[in-house]
């Protein structure tokens, strides 16, 4: 029981920052990934410096063990890393999802098509589904490595954990400071102007509050004996109900503390969002000018498909926007370089294809959308 409560409490806390921030809105995702709107990306460099920091200055102090700081390494998978990133980078560039603000969005009821929540949890549940079917043959192929190594980069320069995390974690501060100063980022402008600090709390949260917040709890997850990723999660809950329903998956042999833990993280981000969402200041545009949701059921069907790919290009490279960005690169993970390396590249890639060549992507009219509900 303690795990799920602590697990669901985490869930919770960094669904609130996913929505507030404004990562689960489609324009702010395909912003970023066309250099365009740059807020998301400042959130998960600031996020990722303020978690390298801290468990730099726990090493350093030599209170990492004490504290339950060390962080969990994810390993290097091979090819693994280039056949799930090319399907998760290719799968976001199309959806502008990834596990963790699939649930974010459906609890803040965001975006104007009615049923995409439930299309994209849906479609999260038969990724893992069709990993389970195809797991055992992704290893016979040799994609899924069987001898998985915790390379890191300080083990591979042979420096000190600390040393080396203190310095990554600033320049990844400087990195966000730096973009904020030579991009763009998109303002949706609020039902009224902000001046008291429940307004300021009300609002969308600047990309320096959400990230810090953010990496901090990425850093509380390790603390509780956790790891704060979202594929991994949906893979735990799903392995978890398929144990209740007396269907045990393969991938999911036995159900544990750290299984529950998973499972009641991606839990807790539904009524995470859904908190941020309730107690959020409209934009103005949303009041004076509502958008009413409608049915598109060709648009389901894109969802279900992308996010079932994305889904089985992170069980296969080993994680997500989260797990193998966000809450992996402070651990200085080879692996985690290389999943996410790949997926960011082929989603820019995707994401610029869409706008330049093929002209399936309006960002503008997106925006637009986006500024009359929260898409």
């Amino acid at each position: 029981m303690h795990a799920f409560v602590t697990g669901a409490l985490t869930g919770i806390g960094f669904g609130v920052v996913l929505y507030k921030v404004g990562a689960t809105r489609y324009s702010r995702v395909m912003g970023m990934l066309t250099l365009r709107d740059t807020k998301v990306m400042k959130f998960a460099c600031t996020a990722i410096g303020t978690a390298a920091i801290l468990y730099g200055l726990a090493a350093a102090f030599g209170v990492a063990e004490e504290r339950n700081l060390v962080p969990r390494v994810m390993p290097y998978l091979g090819w693994a890393h280039v056949v799930g990133g090319i399907l998760f980078g290719a799968a976001l560039g199309v959806s502008g999802l990834c596990p963790g603000t699939c649930v974010a969005k459906t609890g803040g009821q965001g975006g104007a098509k009615r049923f995409a929540g439930l299309a994209a949890l849906l479609g999260l549940v038969a990724g893992v589904l069709v990993y389970a079917a195809l797991k055992e043959r992704l290893t016979d192929a040799g994609i899924i490595a069987t001898n998985q190594k915790p390379l890191t980069v300080h083990g591979v320069l042979g420096l000190p954990y600390a040393a080396v995390a203190l310095v990554w974690g600033v320049a990844f501060l400087a990195v966000a400071i730096a973009v904020d100063r030579l991009t763009p980022e998109k303002s949706y402008a609020p039902e009224h102007e902000r001046k008291t600090v429940v307004d300021w709390v009300r609002g969308e949260w600047s990309w320096a509050a959400a990230g810090t917040i953010g990496g901090a709890l990425v850093v509380l997850a390790t603390a509780q004996g956790g790891y704060l990723g979202f594929s991994g999660a949906v893979l735990a809950l799903v392995g978890w109900l398929a144990h209740v329903l007396g269907h045990p998956l393969e991938v999911v042999p036995r159900i544990t503390d750290d299984i529950i833990w998973r499972a009641a993280l991606i839990v807790g981000v539904l009524p995470g969002a859904f908190l941020g969402r309730l107690t959020s200041l409209p934009s103005r545009a949303a009041v004076e000018q509502p958008l009413p949701k409608r049915l598109d059921p060709a648009a389901l069907g894109k969802t279900f498909a992308a996010v079932t790919t994305m889904t089985l290009g992170a069980m296969i490279g080993g994680g997500c926007t989260t797990g193998a960005f966000i809450a992996a690169w402070p651990t200085l993970s080879v692996g985690s370089l290389a999943m996410a390396g790949t997926f960011f590249a082929a989603a820019m890639a995707t994401a610029s294809l869409r706008l330049w060549v093929t002209r399936t992507l309006d960002l503008p009219a997106s925006q637009a959308i986006g500024d009359r509900v929260y898409d």
